[in-house]
């Protein structure tokens, strides 16, 4: 009988590991991008160097989006970078966005 070679780690009971989740074109246009394959149990591997680009915790949570046909995963850290450079872009520099929220509703009250 012929030995089987050992999995990696990352490998599950399913057989899927990172090697099998390899990178889709070589050339830099396609540079985080990968094919992955899903288990018949809905399974899907990310490669570690997707997660760490995503900035995973050792938990794993996403917040999974689909749109279109398209899924789009988001981990909590990236979403919270996102809403802080949003939130730069728009900020006018002009004080506290409290306080500028505050004077917004109160000069809404005394319009109605």
């Amino acid at each position: 009988m012929a030995k089987q070679p050992k999995t990696s780690k990352s490998s599950d009971a399913h057989g899927f590991s990172e090697a099998a989740a390899q990178p889709l074109a070589p050339d830099a246009s396609e540079e985080g991008r990968w094919v992955l394959y899903i288990a018949p149990n809905g399974r899907v591997l990310i490669p570690a160097a997707a997660r760490a680009a995503m900035q995973l915790g050792e938990l794993g949570k996403v917040t999974a989006v689909l749109e279109n046909g398209e899924l789009r995963l988001i981990s909590p850290l990236v979403a919270v970078g996102r809403a802080q450079a949003l939130i730069r872009k728009l900020d006018k520099g002009t004080g506290s966005a409290v306080d500028e929220l505050i004077a917004e509703r109160r000069a809404w009250a005394l319009k109605e």
